[in-house]
C-alpha cells in the first residue's frame, strides 16, 4: 500500500529544522583539517577561549602536531598571528594563552605557541591597488585644436562632438607632454 500524502508531510515534521551549526560543522572541520587544526574548535571559539582582550589582538592561524606523539613534549604547536604593536604585550601572555586553549580542548594539546605578525589565514583582504597619479594635462595650442575642430564640425550629435573634442584635447594634450625637450 502506497503512503498516504498526510504520512508524508508527518515524516516531515518530525525531522524538523536542522541547526545552521550541524549543516556547516562537517565542512569547517574539512577546512581547519586542511590548515592543521585538529580541534575546530579553535578557529569558531577563539574569543571565548581566550578572552576578548586577547581575541582582539590575535588569531589562530595553524596547529602543527609533533612527528613523535610519545614525545615527552606531548602537544604541538600553535601558531597565531598578532597585530603589530601588541606582539610584544601577547608575548608576555602565551603562559596564559597556552592554560587557557589546553583547557578549553581538555588536554594539553598545545605545548608551544608561535607567534607571527605576517598576514595569513582564512580571510585576508588583498591590498588595495593605487595607480600612479596622472602628470597634469598641458593645455592645448589653438593652432593645433584647429584642424580637428574642423573635422567635427560636420558632426550633427551635439552629445558625440564634445565627446571627440575631449578626446583630441586630451591626445594632444599627451603628445605635446611627451615631446617637450627635456621632460625624459
Amino acid at each position: 500500500m502506497s503512503s498516504s500524502p498526510t504520512h508524508h508531510s508527518s515524516e516531515r515534521r518530525a525531522r524538523g529544522f536542522r541547526r545552521a551549526g550541524g549543516i556547516v560543522a562537517p565542512k569547517l572541520a574539512a577546512a581547519a583539517r586542511r590548515r592543521g587544526f585538529t580541534e575546530a574548535r579553535l578557529l569558531t571559539d577563539w574569543a571565548e577561549i581566550v578572552g576578548p582582550e586577547l581575541a582582539a589582538a590575535t588569531r589562530p592561524v595553524k596547529m602543527t602536531r609533533p612527528r613523535n606523539l610519545g614525545a615527552p613534549s606531548g602537544g604541538g604547536t600553535l601558531t597565531i598571528h598578532a597585530d603589530g604593536a601588541r606582539a610584544p604585550e601577547v608575548q608576555m601572555m602565551l603562559p596564559i594563552l597556552k592554560a587557557r586553549v589546553n583547557a578549553a580542548l581538555g588536554w594539553p594539546a598545545v605545548a608551544h605557541i608561535r607567534v607571527t605578525q605576517i598576514r595569513h589565514g582564512f580571510a585576508e583582504a588583498p591590498a588595495p591597488f593605487e595607480p600612479p597619479p596622472a602628470p597634469p594635462a598641458t593645455p592645448v595650442a589653438p593652432e593645433q585644436l584647429e584642424p580637428v575642430l574642423g573635422t567635427l564640425s560636420t558632426i550633427r550629435d551635439g552629445g558625440l562632438r564634445a565627446a571627440l573634442e575631449t578626446l583630441a584635447r586630451n591626445v594632444l594634450s599627451r603628445s605635446t607632454t611627451r615631446t617637450r625637450p627635456g621632460s625624459r
